[in-house]
């Protein structure tokens, strides 16, 4: 779910996606020309769009702070916080790390519904008290942030009732693993209703609602299913360690070695995508990769050695052979061009790249497919 970056706050990177514009749009047509008619007659034409645009403006700009409730808390509870991103179904706050407690995921998950009851309620206070079309934009907002807390209080995770019912199973039984699996189970079952009450809508009622309430419920589940095979997936990988997936005894290259001269000794032998380079004594000093090397013009490739393009090691990570493939899915993010090198008594014994992660996952899934597992509504062997 990319976006483009239209700022920070707290700190948090902020993302739109494509998607945000045309609902957005859509959202301020409906109400220019549907609602503030209706409820509101015999203004201009204009004064219903710049009140809808700016109502509309101000919806999204709740649904950050929505999203923003759970960052904050996140933050404070010492979870990884990288980006917020609003898009066709909401906003997503994507966490770089999980809670560590049963408690400190119930906060995360109730602090974007706390926010959203507040401007639901303060809408409709400031709503009352006013005339004309701010009293009813200003109703329709609170009337809409109510809704949105209800909806995301439902209990289909990846919402946040979901969420917080994982919390609540996970401080009952004190199994975080097989919390996930109840509350992802239960997603895929509401996602599923939620899907059929959309084609009886479509059908006896109103098309268009009947196909947005059918794309919510897949979008549920299929969030749903993805949690699930996380969790099954993250509990697999929690017991194989890097040795059993790194490639062992990486080929080295030189820093001295210049671009070209590389790229005319690997032409033919070369078989990796990314390769540890060292020093005159041998010391490993960063990680060079192929696309790295395809952003040297081609007539500076001669004056560009190896050690000077490569990342330099201490922004790579580094693990040993007894660490588990868990810890590497966690750190390795977008840092040292996603790749992890594993040293043992300070020497190198190995590298870990994406293809073996994406090789070992395919197996773990395979070995156990998610959609039997849901099928059987059993939990899945250890």
């Amino acid at each position: 779910m990319e976006g483009m970056s239209v700022g920070r706050a707290r700190g948090i990177e902020l993302r739109l996606n494509w998607s945000v514009f045309i609902i957005a749009v859509l959202v301020a047509w409906s109400l220019a020309d549907t609602v503030f008619p209706e409820y509101e007659a015999g203004r201009s034409a204009e004064a219903y769009w710049i009140v809808g645009a700016v109502t509309s403006a101000a919806f999204f700009a709740s649904l950050v702070a929505h999203e923003l409730g759970h960052s904050i808390v996140a933050l404070r509870e010492g979870v990884e916080v990288k980006s917020i991103t609003l898009w066709l179904f909401g906003g997503v706050a994507q966490l770089g790390s999980e809670p560590e407690t049963p408690g400190a995921s119930f906060r995360i998950a109730i602090a974007g519904p706390a926010v959203s009851a507040a401007c639901g309620v303060g809408g409709v206070i400031a709503g009352a008290m006013l005339d004309g079309l701010p009293r009813i934009a200003l109703l329709w907002f609170g009337v809409m942030n109510l809704f949105l807390m209800l909806f995301n209080l439902l209990p289909a995770f990846p919402l946040d009732g979901g969420r917080i019912y994982q919390a609540w199973q996970w401080q009952r039984t004190g199994d975080a693993r097989m919390a996930t699996e109840k509350a992802a189970l239960l997603g895929l079952a509401i996602g599923a209703v939620l899907v059929g009450l959309g084609v009886l809508q479509m059908l006896f009622s109103g098309l268009v609602a009947g196909i947005w309430l059918m794309l919510i419920g897949w979008f549920i589940r299929e969030a749903a299913r993805a949690e699930l095979r996380q969790a099954t997936v993250g509990e697999r990988l929690s017991k194989i360690t890097v040795s059993q997936v790194m490639t062992s005894n990486p080929t080295t290259v030189s820093a001295h070695l210049s671009v070209s001269e590389f790229i005319e000794a690997e032409f033919f032998g070369g078989r990796h995508a990314a390769y540890p380079v060292t020093d005159a004594s041998g010391e490993v000093t960063g990680l060079v990769t192929l696309r790295r090397l395809r952003s040297i013009p081609a007539d500076h490739a001669g004056l560009q050695t190896l050690g000077e393009l490569a990342t330099p090691i201490a922004d790579i990570v580094t693990l040993e052979p007894s660490a588990l493939v868990a810890e590497v899915l966690e750190r390795v993010g977008n840092i040292g061009d996603n790749r992890a090198l594993v040293f043992e008594k300070g020497d190198l014994v190995g590298i870990v790249s994406p293809s073996d992660l994406a090789r070992l996952i395919a197996y773990v899934e395979l070995a156990v497919p998610i959609d039997r597992a849901v099928l059987d509504d059993q939990v899945l062997p250890g």
